[in-house]
């Protein structure tokens, strides 16, 4: 890769195919999730110090590292699947890619397995949620898939379908005990997606999503970053997301965040973030990077400031997940410069053998599932699918499989 300096005189970005026309849609990362949540403790520290070379060493070692990939091997076993399960799956809002595919992804999983499989669309709201799960008790489901759906947001609801001794697994999701939320929280899902060594979402999104957002941040600007940060604390990700990203930024004493932008769902629904974004922008004429918590805002607002701004070339715009309109920003090179991906629809066939294992009181296993760092210096983005989706090599083709590999543990053809 060649290295980019964001600021006077930066090089002009590449450009690619022609960007992408899909519909912006909300909950990338769970923009569904209306719960009140206590708010993220934050800073604007850094930018004092001096430029430290180990600290820019290591950002450059782990950006190598996240742009190789970082998705293990496959599960190599499973128990034989039950046969006639009636599985719900609770998606956050099916008009977003962010939801629908891991929801679609699931069904079809499912239905390998000759489960009943519905798709219940939450519609980006708690009462939804909570529908969702009540009909799916009335219905007697064997068990309950929260696709991006926190517990705060439907409580009473997964109480009831507990009391009725459905089984409840989540994925992307945070429980009820979730920090954020204070102490005295009880958990209820019964299992959720696994990562490596057990890594449960919340560690994830803090320590590999938001770590390798600000890794990129101190390598690709060699430690001189002046961070325009977009803060939302309506939703349990985007907490933990600041949280993670100021802290795993603090080793990097000379950069700083000039500006915390907070914005609202609201925002996103009505346009108003891209005028907040123009106007940050204005304000910090010396800012070289956008930091977002997740892809829905920038395709929402936040990438289109960027680029009226006259100022596109020189600032670093990072993101999260890697949903196509997003890919085709990063490849445009116009509003969107990379993405710590996160798979969309593998995780609803995990999510299936995760559930699978549950229902048998089988232990959950890690998926394989990890991250890789795409931008638009990368020599290719997926080719098989508009979405990030897993680890690809130089083609753009996937590097594994997952489908065969669950449809041959499975014992299928």
């Amino acid at each position: 890769m060649t290295s980019r300096t964001y600021g006077e005189g930066s090089a002009e970005k590449p450009t690619g195919f022609p960007r992408s026309r899909l519909v912006a849609v909300l909950a990338a990362t769970c923009l569904s999730l209306l719960a009140a949540c206590g708010g993220a403790s934050g800073g604007t520290g850094g930018g004092a110090g001096a430029v430290d070379p180990e600290v820019i060493a290591a950002a450059k070692a782990a950006v190598d590292q996240n742009r190789q990939g970082t998705d293990r091997a496959l599960p190599d076993s499973a128990p034989a699947p039950l046969p006639d399960q009636n599985i719900w799956v609770i998606s956050c809002l099916e008009g977003g890619e962010g939801c629908s595919t891991p929801a679609a992804g699931a069904k079809e999983a499912g239905e390998v397995l000759g489960w009943d499989v519905t798709v219940f669309d939450g519609k980006g709201s708690p009462n939804e949620f909570a529908a969702g799960i009540r009909t799916a008790i009335s219905d007697k489901a064997d068990g309950i898939i929260l696709d991006v759906v926190d517990c705060v947001a439907a409580k009473s609801a997964l109480e009831e379908a507990k009391d009725a001794g459905i089984r409840i697994y989540a994925f992307y999701s945070f429980d009820c005990n979730d920090p954020f939320l204070g102490s005295g929280g009880k958990p209820l899902f019964d299992a959720e997606l696994q990562f490596e060594d057990g890594q449960t979402w919340l560690e994830r999104a803090e320590d590999v999503q938001a770590k390798s957002v600000a890794d990129y941040i101190i390598a690709e600007t060699e430690g001189d970053a002046r961070i325009i940060q977009f803060v939302e604390k309506e939703l349990l990700v985007t907490q933990h997301l600041q949280k993670g990203a100021e802290r795993h930024l603090g080793p990097c004493k000379s950069c700083e965040i000039v500006a915390q932008v907070p914005f609202t769902l609201s925002d996103l629904a009505t346009g108003q973030l891209q005028s907040k974004a123009a106007a940050a922008l204005t304000q910090h004429p010396d800012a070289n990077v956008v930091l977002s918590p997740y892809d829905a805002a920038l395709t929402l607002g936040i990438a289109q400031a960027v680029t009226a701004s006259g100022r596109d070339k020189e600032i670093l715009v990072t993101g999260n997940e890697g949903l196509s309109p997003n890919m085709a920003f990063i490849s445009e090179g116009k509003g969107q410069d990379m993405v710590a991906g996160a798979p969309a629809r593998w995780v609803g066939w995990a999510a299936i053998d995760g559930m699978n294992r549950l229902l048998q009181d089988q232990p959950q296993v890690d998926a394989g599932i990890g991250s890789q760092t795409l931008d638009s210096s990368s020599p290719s983005l997926p080719t098989e699918t508009t979405f990030y989706d897993g680890n690809i090599d130089e083609e753009g083709m996937p590097t594994q499989d997952y489908e065969t590999n669950y449809r041959r543990i499975w014992g299928l053809p």
